[in-house]
């Protein structure tokens, strides 16, 4: 019995020895084609569990059986099987898949596709465009990127918000921001503009009717569908970054060079004597006797030494906006994945310091991503981002301190440079005399402000797939904020005659959140290989809320306790409150064919219902239909060198718009102010049961062609008509209402979008490439809330509603120049002659408007070895704003009366007969007209980057860091334009006054991978 063991023994171990002798060990290295390791490549033995990854140099080892055949693949990357037979080493060069990961959008709910394969207008944004940009806004990095979108950044506050649009401007009164998707999620642009930038991996532009149309009446104005990063399965290391970088930002300064001290009261001086003499012509003496009378009249003579010279001549904007502002940005993220599950989880924290006095913003990111599937026909995820934001703002209420010179910006150009800024002690003043205001230097501390937010957006999602090719998934998300905003006014607030004595407070509450609700099933089919079908079939369910809440009281005697509870009455006799729900529901399908990636067609529905409006009108049914005919892959040019890539698209279809209120369809009841202890009630606003969807029509036509693999080009034309607008009609006072919602009118958005992508040069050391993308864009009123009605005011004055012309379009007195003459100002009259009398001047529609009809970027990478260097640049041409600044800085009249510096254009002025100059006669008083209308038109260098990767070998003997980089950058750095405001791209708003100049940073940066 013992012998028989012994045998089976000795047996069983010869196997083993001989299957011992039959496994080898094999190392290798895997590349791309430029000969940079590849980092997370699977390498696996066919037919067997063998499997492993490449490591920081591209390197593994793997013990496989002798003759095994190993499969090496990455994501984006064509497959590699190479046979071991007789070999201990092997080295793979990886060659890039005709579409790599990154050309792979999400669009309509359904799987993921090859750019090259979607019929719909989508451009996309990489991550490298987005990440490690010095500004705390993410969409900032999107400005020039992409051709039909324009961005443009609010201003220079810490906490400012962009504008966001897609071929042009929709609608009047409706929403016209697009529908932004964060992994599939709605979310509110507020949310976007907080998130970190460096957890982006895509964002995905969906222009045209095709791929919007699927998302319904959210979709009007297009879809930002922005993509996060997520880990990889089957990779046995850990991917750690750590990113660190410190900026220094400062106003971008204006083109306005305001006055010195000398020059200022030389001017005032002309004035004075001007008005003194009745005549206009000033000579050196009649200046010094006018620069005389003003010191003696008007109180500086406290500001001047005994030869009336003025002992200061700061300059304010350096002073208050001009200083290096730091911010410090510290980001750590992990990544990786089993077999069954990917994860990626990141925590950021921010800190900016604002340029203006008081302003400072603290940020904090965490992001989780995870993605597991449970067996061959489960998969389960959850997207979670939470963010916390604490920003302190300084106070811009012009009813503190007086009118604008209690702010910061416009104190910065209107404070006389002969004002100290200490007293006689060195002591800093806490309120100058010569303004009659706050010392703007310290408004933050007399008018503390400060904002918090929380937010919370995320998606969780379970997919089945029951049977091949059908998969079934489910998805719930949330987007939410609460935010609150603190204010108050100190009793310690110097005035002339002292001190304030009592001091206010407020707060404001707001709390939003949103759930949505998407049901999807997606068939997919191919037969003999060239027939490829999908269907997808889909509802989804939203709802929102968002409520707020505001008080403010006042009578606060003490500066130690500025809240609410301490004053002695409420402001403006009560609180407010108020809550708005709205609701949707949505049926939706899509059909799509293509042969032999050839021949794509496309055809979808979409059904929506939302509570925003009355039962009659509460359902609107959406479609969209388009093809691509894909000419490379035909036989006539599969195999043509010279033309790698060429298609034609077309699609039409409609799209609706509900951005408007939730309550305009019902006629209803709100608080009215308190009456003899009691609240009282009144009727808000007058309800329309017939209000409907806003509804577009939308065709576009693009080509696409590639050169050589590395000049391509894409051209598209589109015309959006907007019918059945959304807006406020006016109406007439007397009824007791402004306005009553209604659908009136309607708008045409046409033009062209080009973009250009050229690999100048590209070797294994060497890497060169130029882009740029361009649009037009022609906006149009159709028509007006009644018929042949083609004109009507809006009722501020300045800008009109006008059929044919773009929406809005300025209108107002025609400044005609100043008449050499008599040196008077002229303006056109009704009848179109001319006059002298701003009485008798006519509002005229000057058919010019403040949204740009041509915007673009252009931009180059240049990349030697671990050196690169990144450029791009955006533009706008022919926007129109209104100067207000030049009001206050280009007007004798405020210079005297208010003691404004004014700056050097003011001297300009008209003195005797035949001058030909840009301001009237010193005497006169300056009008509101459209003198004061330029051209915000800009070229910006918008981000600039130099960067250098440390090569792997030097990495390799840290034993621990796998990858290095290091990088130095500008923002804002350099910009052209000929507008004489702050900030030609923060004018945007209309009328420019006070407004935040955007901020320039200069920018150092590490990136750590473990």
């Amino acid at each position: 019995m013992i012998k028989k063991i012994v045998l089976s023994l000795i047996t069983v171990l010869s196997f083993c020895s001989l299957a011992l002798a039959q496994n080898k060990q094999v190392t290798g290295t895997v590349t791309d084609e430029k000969g940079e390791p590849i980092i997370g490549a699977t390498v696996v033995a066919e037919g067997t569990s063998a499997g492993t990854t490449t490591g920081g140099d591209g390197q593994f080892t793997l013990t496989v059986p002798a003759n095994a055949t190993l499969s090496i693949s990455f994501i984006g990357y064509e497959t590699q099987k190479v046979s071991v037979a007789g070999k201990t080493h092997i080295d793979v060069t990886l060659g890039e898949e005709a579409t790599g990961i990154e050309d792979v959008v999400v669009i309509g709910y359904g799987t993921g596709k090859k750019i090259g394969s979607v019929i719909g207008s989508v451009d996309q944004v990489k991550s490298e465009k987005i990440e490690n940009r010095p500004s705390t806004n993410v969409v900032d990095a999107l400005q020039g990127q992409v051709a039909g979108l324009q961005i443009m950044t609010g201003n220079g506050e810490l906490t400012s918000t962009s504008s966001i649009r897609i071929h042009g401007l929709g609608s009047m009164g409706a929403d016209t921001s697009p529908l932004i998707l964060l992994d599939g999620a709605p979310i509110q642009a507020s949310t976007l503009q907080t998130i970190n930038q460096n957890d982006i991996a895509s964002v995905n532009v969906l222009k045209d009717a095709s791929a919007t149309s699927i998302y319904g009446s959210r979709a009007a104005n297009g879809v930002i569908y922005v993509q996060t990063k997520t880990g990889r399965r089957n990779q046995e290391s850990v991917d750690v970054t750590l990113t660190g970088q410190y900026s220094m930002s400062s106003a971008v300064a204006p083109e306005l060079n305001m006055m010195s001290a000398n020059e200022m009261l030389d001017y005032i001086g002309a004035a004075v004597a001007v008005r003194l003499s009745g005549d206009a012509l000033t000579t050196p003496d009649k200046i010094a006797s006018g620069r005389q009378y003003f010191i003696r009249n008007f109180g500086l003579a406290k500001f001047m030494d005994e030869n009336y010279n003025p002992m200061n001549d700061y300059k304010w904007w350096n002073e208050i906006l001009e200083r290096n502002a730091p911010m410090y940005q510290v980001d750590l993220s992990v990544s990786g994945g089993s077999a069954k599950t990917s994860y990626y989880f990141s925590g950021n924290y921010a800190n900016k310091t604002g340029i203006l006095p008081g302003s400072e913003l603290d940020r904090y990111n965490f992001r989780t991503n995870i993605d597991t599937r449970a067996n061959n026909w489960l998969r389960l995820g959850l997207n979670l981002g939470l963010g916390y934001q604490h920003s302190s703002v300084a106070d811009t209420d012009e009813s503190m301190g007086g009118l604008y010179v209690s702010n910061p910006v416009m104190a910065s150009l209107i404070t006389p440079p002969y004002q100290p800024l200490y007293d006689d002690n060195g002591q800093m003043l806490n309120f100058f005399d010569a303004t009659q205001a706050i010392n703007p230097l310290m408004t933050a501390d007399y008018m503390p402000r400060w904002q918090n937010r929380i937010t919370m957006n995320g998606m969780a999602f379970i997919e089945l797939t029951p049977v091949k090719g059908l998969t079934i998934r489910s998805s719930l998300a949330v987007d939410a904020f609460d935010w609150r905003s603190h204010g108050a006014s100190s009793p310690e607030t110097p005035t002339p005659s002292g001190k304030f004595g009592t001091g206010s407070a407020s707060e404001l509450f707001q709390r939003f959140y949103e759930w949505t609700w998407t049901n999807t099933a997606e068939y997919k089919h191919t037969w003999n290989e060239v027939h490829n079908f999908t269907a997808l079939l889909g509802e989804e369910t939203l709802y929102r809320n968002n409520n707020s809440f505001s008080v403010a009281s006042i009578g606060i005697t003490s500066s130690r306790f500025l809240n609410i509870a301490m004053g002695t009455e409420v402001s403006g006799g009560l609180p407010t409150y108020s809550i708005a729900q709205s609701a949707s529901n949505s049926v939706f399908g899509r059909l799509e064919y293509n042969f032999a990636e050839r021949y794509f067609i496309s055809g979808l529905l979409r059904n929506d219902a939302s509570s925003r409006f009355g039962e009659n009108n509460r359902n609107a049914l959406f479609w969209a239909v388009g093809g691509m005919w894909n000419i490379k892959n035909e036989t006539f040019l599969r195999d043509n060198q010279t033309i790698s890539d060429l298609s034609l698209k077309v699609s039409y279809g409609t799209q609706g718009n509900s951005g408007i209120g939730d309550y305009n369809h019902r006629q209803y009841m709100a608080a009215g102010s308190a009456y003899g202890g009691y609240t009282t009630w009144m009727v808000s606003g007058i309800g329309n049961p017939d209000l409907m969807w806003e509804s577009q029509n939308t065709l576009t036509v693009g080509a696409n062609i590639e050169l050589w693999r590395k000049l391509s080009l894409s051209i598209e034309y589109y015309r959006r008509q907007t019918n059945d607008m959304l807006m406020s009609i006016p109406l007439a006072p007397s009824g007791g209402y402004s306005g009553r919602a209604g659908n009136v009118g309607g708008m045409r958005n046409s033009g062209i979008d080009l973009s250009l992508n050229y690999d100048i040069y590209a070797s294994k050391d060497w890497f060169v490439n130029f882009h740029a993308t361009f649009n037009y864009n022609k906006n149009q009123l159709t028509d007006l809330w009644e018929p042949g009605l083609e004109f009507a005011y809006m009722g501020n004055g300045l800008q009109a509603y006008s059929v044919g012309d773009p929406f809005p379009t300025w209108t107002m007195q025609e400044w005609r120049g100043v008449d050499p003459e008599t040196g008077l100002d002229t303006w056109t009259t009704a009848d179109g002659g001319i006059t002298s009398n701003f009485n008798q001047a006519a509002l005229v529609n000057l058919g010019t408007s403040l949204y740009a009809p041509y915007t673009g970027g252009f931009g180059v990478t240049a990349a030697w070895k671990g050196l690169s260097l990144t450029a791009d640049f955006s533009w706008v041409h022919g926007n129109y704003a209104l100067n207000n600044t030049m009001y206050f800085v280009a007007n004798a009249d405020m210079g005297l009366s208010s003691q404004f510096n004014q700056c050097d254009l003011a001297w300009d002025y008209w003195q005797q007969e035949g001058d030909q100059a840009r301001y009237p006669r010193l005497d006169q008083a300056i009008n509101f007209d459209s003198r004061m209308l330029e051209k915000a038109s800009f070229l910006r260098l918008k981000y600039i980057q130099l960067a250098y990767t440390l090569p792997s070998h030097i990495m390799e003997k840290t034993k621990f860091i796998k990858g290095l980089k290091v990088w130095v950058g500008g923002r804002n750095l350099w910009t052209v334009t000929g507008y004489n405001g702050l900030d030609p791209e923060a004018a945007e708003k209309g009328v420019d006054v006070d407004t935040y100049p955007n901020t320039r940073e200069f920018t150092f940066g590490l990136e750590f991978k473990f």
